[in-house]
């Protein structure tokens, strides 16, 4: 049983890393947009239009999937541990 939690536990840590990367990663462009909505900033970022307001949205969004996911892993790492003093 305690293998099942160790491997599930790498598994979700995985995930959280890939996540992680991808919301360090992402970026939303406005081409194409007619204007930024009142409340986003765009910019100019090698000849294209940056949404800074959407991009940090999205970061948010992928962090907190990783922190899900980080969670998860730390519970299950926790519960083979305690699988390992019971037996």
């Amino acid at each position: 049983m305690k293998i099942y939690a160790d491997i599930s536990s790498a598994l979700c840590a995985i995930i959280a890393a890939v996540m992680w990367i991808r919301s360090a990663r992402v970026e939303i462009y406005a081409d194409g947009q007619t204007g930024p909505l009142s409340t986003n900033l765009v910019i100019e970022k090698n000849g294209r239009k940056f949404d800074v307001t959407a991009t940090v949205d999205a970061q948010s969004r992928w962090s907190a999937y990783a922190a899900y996911a980080a969670a998860a892993s730390a519970a299950l790492q926790a519960r083979g541990l305690l699988l390992s003093l019971r037996s």
